[in-house]
């Protein structure tokens, strides 16, 4: 499909994107299907209980309609087809997590283990798969350097940058449009950064279908990602990176990611050696929120903003990622 077209498809997906995610919120809500918040200790997002989840349904299908339409009119990249089964793949282990969430009435679904099991099968599926789509130079930062790995190492690179993907979106998913609104600017980073690698057709609907999503997604939330959202987002990320070679520049141009992960990994470490945190709450979003109830020490100042502003600025934050992740790769 030409460019002019895919764009105008594009645009026409975000209206139809916002008005189907809210019928799908309806539907939600009379079948009392909403999220079971989990207990922190300190009161912060109890007033979210039952909002509708699974938002990513409505994303994953409208994606897929939308390429069996280009599909149509001309031939999708194998790079494209990858990173929507990719999203897919990882996106059924969301879905069975907020499945078994919903089923139980409880916050917590899949176990870490059984998260982390199942990852690891669809990383090892999805590599031998698409095993020779998969050897491309990697770029090295700031650098014209390009480094080909043989197939154990890149097989490891693929398992980690998927396990690190999807999990860091899935941390950052807690405040209404976060998720949403940074994978718009790492997916609009990949277009920027890697033109030549096939990806247009994907992510440009893609990006449009998660702009019309933020309508209901935006604060205050009418409908949630949840698990399968954000692991089909992260799913995405892991594989844009993986296919057009830019997995070292991943840790810039999914900064925001990163700082998510990197807190929890931080914060039970440092309290496990410690015995002392180093965040107010942690994943890193939640320590900039309005919260009652901490009666523990932290190490790091407390914030008091508003949910809206911690959201805005933490897009802000991303968005200077990507502007470095852009130069690092023009340098």
């Amino acid at each position: 499909m030409r460019l002019p077209s895919l764009i105008a498809l594009s645009l026409v997906l975000v209206p139809v994107t916002a008005l189907a995610a809210h019928l799908f919120a309806g539907w939600m809500r009379r079948a009392s299907l909403g999220i079971h918040v989990r207990e922190y200790g300190p009161n912060l997002h109890e007033k979210k209980g039952g909002t509708p989840t699974m938002g990513g349904v409505v994303i994953a299908a409208l994606w897929g309609v939308t390429l069996g339409l280009i599909r149509l009119f001309g031939p999708l990249t194998t790079e494209a087809a990858f990173v929507f089964v990719a999203g897919l793949s990882f996106g059924a282990i969301g879905l069975l997590d907020d499945l078994i969430s919903l089923g139980l009435r409880r916050s917590l679904g899949l176990r870490p283990w059984q998260n982390l099991l199942l990852g690891s099968a669809v990383s090892a599926a999805l590599f031998l798969g698409f095993s020779a789509l998969l050897q491309v130079p990697l770029r090295v930062p700031f650098s014209a350097v390009t480094l080909s790995l043989s197939s154990i190492p890149n097989f490891f690179l693929a398992w980690l940058v998927f396990l690190c993907t999807t999990n860091s979106m899935n941390l950052t998913d807690g405040l209404d449009g976060l998720a949403s609104g940074v994978s718009i600017l790492i997916l609009a980073g990949f277009l920027v950064i890697s033109p030549g690698a096939g990806l247009a057709s994907a992510l440009l609907p893609l990006g449009a279908i998660l702009i019309g999503f933020l309508w209901v997604n935006g604060h205050p939330a009418r409908l949630f990602l949840g698990n399968v959202g954000s692991f089909f987002l992260g799913g995405v990320v892991g594989a844009c990176a993986l296919v057009s070679g830019t997995a070292f520049l991943l840790p810039l141009l999914a900064g925001l990611l990163v700082l998510e992960g990197g807190s929890v990994v931080l914060q039970v470490a440092s309290f496990r050696l410690t015995g002392q945190r180093v965040f107010k709450i942690a994943p890193l979003h939640h320590h900039f929120e309005r919260a009652e109830g901490i009666d523990y020490p932290h190490f790091l100042p407390a914030v008091e903003w508003p949910e809206p502003k911690v959201t805005l600025r933490l897009w802000i934050v991303q968005g200077l990622f990507v502007g470095l992740a852009i130069l690092a790769a023009r340098l």
